[in-house]
């Protein structure tokens, strides 16, 4: 008899809930097993979602302090449990779902959805084992543990502790890491783990909220001997202000557009410059590629850059200036600090955690 599904929830509220749940539902097809990722908001309300989530861009990229206060008093107070009833859609979406699919297990990306499984009937309830995947990294807010679950998945020990100390037990906490994409643990060529020299190869993931980003491109495709490559992702507008800031350094950089391979890419670079997102914190540490932090969005970022702080790696590099300085010192002496860099990153790099995360909701859908 075939198995059921695992279903698995996200929304596109940031990178990190998205590339969570891709990368587990890649690794439990790779595991012999199927899942379904669903975004129960988006499938419930496409227009109404995609005007909050540009909204949610618009206030992390435009006003960082705004978002921080809303995401504390979202941390301190019961806002959004208070508010379920106006989303009644998604709740109804997500039933659907779990009817639909009949799942014995569910697995959640984003923490909202564990509110609306506690208002799930006792006799659908029953029928699944819930499993929250927490994104956070070191601060984790509070809506991750302010509704039950029977696991909780966290990305490193200093995440397990700080859920603890929000009341989640610490035997229904494992430290299995963030299940970045399968392909950061297939044991091919990683040619960034080679010394770089002089010539170096960065990657400059810009962010559309920073607003010092194409002079931060320029000054990276001045130097010489660096092979410098601009990501730029969906928006074009983006693209051209970067490719008017270059100039006629244009032909000096490769543009990148949005892709899905950036676990092929992220294993060419020495370097890696972008925010620090919780998708792009994880995978530069499950690629063991040196990151440089432009920006640090207040609040939901902030434990990104504390775990760079715990691992010693943390560099913020807001401008070209900084950036082309901090890459020179790590390229000093032979490359000295850029072989300091890569070892820390080594030890707490876990590219695996995807496939040790799948084997377990196998095991509990068995």
């Amino acid at each position: 008899m075939k198995s059921s599904p695992v279903l698995i929830l996200t929304a596109a509220f940031g990178d990190g809930h998205n590339a969570a749940a891709r990368g587990l539902a890649n690794a439990i097809q790779l595991r012999g097993g199927t899942a379904v990722v669903a975004d129960p908001f988006a499938e419930s309300r496409p227009v109404l979602n995609d005007f909050f989530r540009r909204l949610y861009l618009t206030l992390i990229n435009r006003y960082p302090h705004a978002w921080n206060l809303f995401y504390l008093a979202c941390h301190h107070f019961p806002f959004i449990e208070n508010t379920l009833f106006t989303n009644r859609p998604a709740y109804l979406r997500l039933r659907e779902l779990i009817e639909t699919h009949r799942p014995k297990v569910i697995a959640l990306t984003f923490p909202v959805y564990s509110h609306f499984i506690a208002l799930l009937p006792r006799h659908l309830r029953d029928t699944f084992q819930l499993v929250t995947i927490v994104t956070d990294s070191i601060s984790v807010h509070r809506l991750w543990s302010s509704s039950p679950a029977d696991l909780w998945i966290v990305p490193n020990p200093p995440t397990a502790r700080s859920l603890h100390a929000l009341g989640i037990p610490m035997e229904k906490i494992k430290p299995i890491g963030f299940p970045v994409d399968p392909r950061f643990a297939e044991p091919t060529a990683h040619p960034g783990d080679e010394p770089p020299g002089e010539n170096p190869r960065v990657l400059y993931l810009l962010s559309s909220g920073l607003q010092g980003g194409p002079e931060l491109a320029a000054s990276l495709a001045a130097q010489d001997g660096w092979a410098v490559t601009i990501g730029t992702g969906r928006d074009p507008a983006v693209a051209r202000r970067v490719e008017n800031a270059l100039g006629p350094l244009r032909s000096k950089v490769q543009l990148l557009g949005w892709t899905t391979e950036m676990p092929s890419i992220l294993a060419k670079q020495h370097f890696v410059i972008g925010k620090a997102g919780g998708a792009l914190t994880q995978e530069t540490i499950a690629s063991r590629t040196p990151f440089l932090v432009t920006q640090v969005v207040p609040g939901q970022e902030e434990g990104n850059f504390s775990l760079l702080k715990e691992i010693g790696v943390a560099q913020l590099t807001p401008n070209g200036e900084t950036a082309v300085r901090v890459i020179r010192q790590a390229l000093a002496e032979n490359g000295k600090g850029w072989k300091e860099w890569k070892a820390k990153l080594a030890t707490a790099s876990q590219p695996d955690a995807c496939l040790r995360l799948a084997e377990l909701c196998l095991s509990l859908n068995s």
